[in-house]
């Protein structure tokens, strides 16, 4: 398979700009920050250093996730999500995706499972070092025939300069196979069935991303616990008078065991603030290489209070 080279930002720049030209009515407003919080899948992979602030609600109801797959298919599937900031520095967050897929899978709709999380900054940014936070989730899926539980955690860092920020995140977590009970073959994997969504590594893999070796060595209808790890950076721009934000990124995420190669991702999006409470992200996006290539679009809208529980 010939090597393929993540894009590079500057090829993206372009693009950030006709996002941002979308946008012309974001108004300018005092006091308004939440645009620039980037947290993790709203709208890019790549997250700030910086959780949600103490006794801040955040409630994330129309995040979306439109992909296209092999043979003209499409898939939806969409994220609530709601984010607390309990203590100083200190987020807990609770998500259920639910997804539509096309008309040949069965079921067609339904709730993947729900996530709880946690994000805690170890320190703020200074004059000369980086903000970093760690942060970790636990995804329980759902249905009759649900796998295991699975877990994340992740390492954020952020350091801005005069033109920007910059953000480096990496994550290692596990995801569960199960052998399929009656199956004679593997066929070739089409895009789609290992598709994971953008905001989890939790979600799990489908048996057709199994080498036809392993599952000959394996019991059908036993499930086998892998390894997966994630790395990458982003960038953003900040316009304080439209008080938006444009940013892309560029990541890699490997899913050991299973015979894939690592999957590479590039996104650009946009985050503007349209009320005091209420912040509007979209993101394109393009996986580059792996066995799930194929372009999505991102979407959502995120309402804030401050609330004392």
């Amino acid at each position: 398979m010939p090597k393929t080279h993540p894009p590079k930002l500057s090829s993206v720049l372009p693009v950030l700009m006709v996002l941002g030209a979308v946008f012309p009515g974001a108004r300018a407003a005092q006091a308004q920050v939440d645009y620039r919080n980037i947290d993790s899948g709203r709208p890019v992979r790549i997250g700030d250093a910086t959780p949600t602030a103490r006794r801040s609600l955040e409630v994330n109801l129309g995040n979306g996730r439109v992909q296209q797959l092999s043979q003209g298919r499409y898939r939806l599937q969409l994220e609530p999500r709601v984010t607390y900031g309990l203590l100083p520095r200190t987020e807990v967050s609770l998500r259920s995706p639910i997804f539509f897929n096309e008309r040949a899978l069965r079921p067609r709709a339904g709730v993947a499972g729900v996530g709880v999380g946690f994000e805690h900054q170890l320190r703020i940014e200074s004059l000369h070092l980086p903000a970093l936070a760690v942060g970790s989730e636990l995804f329980v899926p759902t249905g009759p025939q649900a796998l295991p539980p699975t877990y994340s955690v992740r390492g954020m860092m952020t350091r801005s300069f005069p033109v920007g920020r910059i953000h480096f995140n990496g994550a290692y977590g596990n995801f569960n196979v199960r052998t399929p009970v009656g199956f004679e073959k593997i066929l070739p994997p089409i895009h789609g069935a290992c598709s994971v969504a953008p905001t989890e590594l939790a979600m799990t893999v489908r048996f057709a991303c199994t080498p036809s070796s392993l599952l000959s060595a394996a019991v059908p209808g036993a499930t086998q616990a892998h390894d997966r790890w994630l790395f990458g950076m982003a960038v953003d721009k900040s316009l304080p008078l439209r008080s938006t934000l444009l940013m892309a990124d560029v990541f890699g995420q490997k899913y050991r065991s299973i015979g894939r190669p690592v999957d590479w991702t590039g996104e650009v999006g946009i985050r503007t603030q349209i009320s005091r409470t209420i912040v509007f992200d979209a993101a394109f996006g393009r996986l580059f290489t792996g066995e799930s290539r194929g372009t999505f679009l991102t979407f959502g809208t995120t309402i804030s209070r401050a609330l004392t529980l």
